[in-house]
């Protein structure tokens, strides 16, 4: 009988042992998502210029103008985003600590948001809600356990008021849920505000870029009892810059560079501060008779530095995604 008990007593911590590193990793990717509001859904709301529509990457970028309206003065959309690529660090481990393992995924992105404009005098302001759903799925069998589907919920103002530079304020709220267990392991609400510039240079060249600052106020599941719920809350300040080229050949093609700061607050993350980059760009074709871009080519590289080594990684993205939008 000892004996039995001694089994199950090894059992057991093999089975936690094996529980607490799935958590591990799970908080890992959620760590390393990126949840910038995607281009397709920031084109809609800010208007068409080939820095939003040919980008292939996600980012918080927008136009200068607020966008035009139809006969209603209401603008709504919705539309679906596919895509298949490769990725080199699919849980964005720390490679000095654990062997990272590629995987080639498959996304779909379901996304609708609807806008207004607020005209007076020489200022003008853009109401909006967006709202997206994406199924994430590993196409590596051993990580067909971490695929999960994401919710984005995003609402705020754009404002205008001439020259160069837009100002935003928005919060957004976004949810990860395992396909597999069916739970809830990560939300947040992220509320921020910024504002965006835009500089064109010679002529053939136009830079928009972003300064925003915002608090990511979240909570992980943690079935363990380990963790505090919101060791994930901290402070983040971003930048970044997006390039569009005035050539027949180049328009279709976007580049961008985004940094982040970001101070951990709770727990064990207590004294964490993190520095990421990320360099992306993408190559859009028009199908369809479409007004813009739908079929593109795209890569990115990120890579994160923290006062832990622990937390520190780098991933490589590469593939082809087709984008449809229907606009009302």
């Amino acid at each position: 009988m000892k004996q039995i008990y001694k089994i199950l007593s090894i059992n057991l911590l093999l089975v936690t042992a094996s529980f607490s590193q799935n958590q591990d990793k799970v908080q890992s990717r959620i760590e390393g998502t990126d949840r910038t509001q995607g281009n397709s859904i920031n084109a809609q709301i800010n208007g068409n210029n080939s820095e939003n529509n040919n980008d292939a990457s996600s980012s918080d970028t927008g136009a200068q103008r607020p966008i035009s309206l139809n006969d209603d003065e209401i603008s709504a959309f919705f539309g679906y985003d596919s895509r298949y690529y490769y990725r080199s660090n699919p849980l964005f481990v720390n490679g000095d600590i654990s062997e990272e393992v590629e995987s080639d995924m498959w996304t779909n992105t379901f996304f609708t948001g609807i806008s207004s404009v607020i005209e007076k005098d020489d200022s003008a302001y853009t109401p909006f809600l967006t709202a997206s759903y994406t199924v994430n799925d590993y196409l590596e069998d051993d990580l067909g356990a971490f695929n999960y589907n994401a919710t984005n919920i995003t609402t705020g103002l754009f404002s205008y008021y001439g020259g160069q530079n837009t100002y935003f304020v928005k919060i957004a709220y976004n949810m990860d849920r395992s396909t597999e267990n069916d739970t809830e392991d990560f939300s947040e609400f992220f509320s921020q505000i910024g504002l965006i510039s835009s500089f064109q240079v010679l002529n053939k060249l136009n830079i928009n870029t972003i300064v925003g600052i915002g608090q990511h106020s979240s909570t992980i599941d943690d079935v363990s009892g380990t963790r505090p719920e919101d060791l994930m809350d901290n402070l983040e300040i971003y930048a970044l810059s997006v390039f569009s080229f005035g050539n027949d050949f180049l328009d279709n093609l976007g580049l961008t560079y985004r940094i982040s700061y970001q101070s951990y607050e709770n727990g064990d993350y207590s004294d964490r501060n993190d520095l990421s980059h990320s360099f992306s760009g993408g190559y859009g074709f028009t199908l369809f008779d479409a007004d813009q871009p739908n079929l593109y080519l795209f890569s990115s590289y990120s890579i994160r530095n923290s006062d832990n080594n622990t937390f520190d990684y780098d991933n490589v993205d590469a593939g082809v995604g087709i984008n449809l939008i229907a606009n009302f």
